[in-house]
């Protein structure tokens, strides 16, 4: 066959003085993560003296343990989201500074109430609102969830403990109480004491069940974020961790009791007593899992 010219399939050349592509590149990204680390820094700063309240919750509190890794479960969240947003368009959006001024106003509230969660809380539309500002709403919309979940990181159990305590160790008085005759234990309840013929056992705050709640809760989210499911799924998903919890409060409850009349007082507050907390705990997660099968949101999803 006649051809025409040859075509020239060589790669097309730099121009002289111009960088190449490769490296055009490099320095996009490398003065990207520039400014993310002085951003980073300046975020620390501005909330040094909560992010420091917040390590010593952790490290004293007996409800908030888990608060210590939810930074790194949310870092993972987003580091696995990283092909989406790297396709996704990026474009500067003014109405984020909306969200940054509003935790801003939140921040200083709380300093100025001397109210340590809120400020920490505040942390949480500041960061939402610079990824909108920066990198428009549908990053924003990407890494909503992971930013939100940082709420779960917030020690707010003495609000809990003063708002809850009392109407919680009484319903696991009381439930466990009902568990124990089911038995066939006889057991008389006054208040948040039970009776057996054996032991005497009183629930006390760190019995109430706010600590299952806390952490249940927190595990509920992150199962139902990660799992396939329309919206009313997730949010009855959501939901059962609370039911599912003080039941597994009242059983911890129910089987200190039993131990104390088979193995006697000091087995019921000794080791078994902490150890039972943990088996009471796990057999909650199974219910949970459980009742993401019920509801048909158990599959993992794709995009994560």
């Amino acid at each position: 066959m006649a051809g025409g010219p040859a075509l020239d399939t060589r790669p097309a050349e730099t121009p002289k003085g111009a960088a190449p592509p490769w490296q055009v590149l490099v320095e996009a990204a490398r003065e990207e993560l520039i400014g993310l680390g002085v951003l980073a820094a300046l975020i620390a700063v501005a909330f040094a003296p909560q992010l420091a309240w917040m390590w010593s919750r952790w490290m004293a509190s007996e409800y908030y343990g888990h608060g210590v890794l939810i930074p790194p479960i949310v870092g993972y969240l987003i580091y696995r989201r990283r092909a989406l947003l790297a396709e996704l368009p990026k474009s500067s959006d003014r109405r984020g500074l909306v969200l940054v001024v509003a935790g801003i106003v939140l921040h200083f509230l709380g300093i100025w109430a001397d109210v340590h969660f809120v400020s920490c809380l505040a942390l949480i539309p500041v960061l939402l609102g610079l990824v909108q500002w920066l990198w428009g709403p549908r990053i924003a919309l990407a890494v909503l969830f992971p930013i939100c979940y940082l709420g779960f990181m917030v020690p707010i159990d003495r609000l809990l403990i003063d708002a809850f305590s009392s109407p919680l160790q009484l319903l696991a008085a009381k439930m466990a109480g009902t568990f124990t005759q089911l038995i066939g234990i006889p057991v008389t309840r006054e208040g948040v004491n039970l009776r057996i013929p054996e032991y005497a056992f009183e629930v006390a705050i760190a019995c109430s069940g706010i600590k299952s709640l806390t952490t249940m809760t927190a595990l509920a989210a992150l199962y139902a974020y990660l799992t396939e499911g329309r919206l009313w799924q997730k949010a009855a998903l959501l939901a059962s961790s609370l039911p599912i919890a003080l039941v597994a409060n009242a059983v911890r409850v129910t089987t200190i009791l039993l131990v104390a009349r088979s193995l006697g007082e000091k087995a019921a507050t000794g080791f078994l007593h902490g150890f039972s907390g943990v088996v009471v705990f796990m057999v909650g997660l199974l219910a949970l899992y459980g009742m993401g099968w019920l509801l048909k949101c158990h599959k993992l999803r794709d995009d994560i």
